[in-house]
């Protein structure tokens, strides 16, 4: 069953922010907060975090599951809301965003957001400027949050989309957080986007195989919700078998084409189709668009 409305999934995991930028609260005796979204969410994280009344000493953790804008953009609000929480990244994440331009591109990405959706009052009343990140703790490749209450939390290195991209398991809820590494629901959830291998295609598919690999229940993505039950089973097997039929596609279409500059356009066309993203611009879009193809294209499997 596909979930694409926010609110409480179990009583333990809540799905924060928006069905676009998704986020998750996850409690043991502590907490914490899986994924760093965008800053126009806050606004209705304020509203989120107050139905929820959530215990401020309770809430100890925050995990950025990879540096790109639209996935740490309200992680400086969080942390001056919140201060006590420690901000949990990968060591590349940590390096990057340590690079004056990657801020200065996260905090354009965001305002820009905050501007096509009129959320500039919002933005001066909650303070939703995107200085920076400073991550407490780096976390790698087999580590685990210990919530408590048998709620613990394993960190899988899963490269591929990105170098620094950190899925999270709570093997005790049957729960993944597979952040960008696999294929997202489509904004209906009545099938998976396209595979996203921006940085490395053959690291995507062995990032890819080792979550399906897990005991899933409950799959619960950074972009268009959440897949529990029977159907969650099979998600990330059926997201390998996606990637797989994707290649195809666009060795296919290159053969055709013999142009990269064109077969981006080709495919992001197909891609618009169905999977609307109103935070990327589609100059930007087509950027990805082209790497990913690079990406396959080079991949000698």
């Amino acid at each position: 069953m596909w979930i694409g409305k926010p609110g409480k999934i179990n009583d333990r995991i809540y799905f924060l922010g928006a069905l676009l930028n998704c986020m998750y609260l996850l409690r043991g005796k502590d907490a914490m907060i899986v994924g760093g979204g965008m800053s126009w969410l806050v606004p209705t994280l304020e509203k989120q975090f107050a139905q929820l009344e959530i215990e401020t000493e309770k809430l100890k953790y925050l995990v950025i599951q990879h540096s790109h804008f639209d996935h740490c953009g309200a992680v400086p609000y969080l942390k001056r809301k919140f201060p006590q929480i420690k901000i949990l990244a990968s060591a590349y994440s940590k390096e990057v965003f340590t690079r004056e331009k990657v801020i200065d591109f996260i905090a354009a990405s965001n305002q820009r957001m905050i501007d096509k959706l009129a959320l500039q009052d919002e933005s001066k009343r909650l303070n939703l400027e995107f200085d920076g990140i400073t991550v407490d703790r780096v976390v790698k490749e087999a580590d685990i949050i210990d919530l408590g209450d048998g709620i613990k939390a394993q960190l899988l290195e899963v490269p591929g989309h990105t170098k620094c991209s950190i899925a999270v398991y709570v093997p005790k809820l049957k729960a993944m957080f597979p952040t960008d590494a696999a294929p997202t629901p489509t904004d209906d959830g009545s099938a998976l986007s396209y595979p996203s291998p921006q940085y490395d295609f053959q690291l995507y598919l062995k990032s890819l195989k080792k979550l399906a690999i897990h005991d899933v229940e409950m799959c619960a993505f950074e972009h268009n919700g959440v897949i529990i039950g029977s159907e969650a089973k099979n998600i990330l097997t059926q997201g390998l078998e996606k990637t797989e039929k994707f290649r195809k596609h666009v060795i296919q279409k290159h053969q055709e084409i013999r142009d990269l500059d064109r077969l981006a356009e080709v495919v992001l066309a197909e891609l618009t189709e169905t999977e609307p993203l109103d935070f990327i611009s589609n100059d930007l879009r087509l950027d990805i668009t082209k790497a990913v193809l690079q990406k396959i294209l080079a991949y000698p499997g």
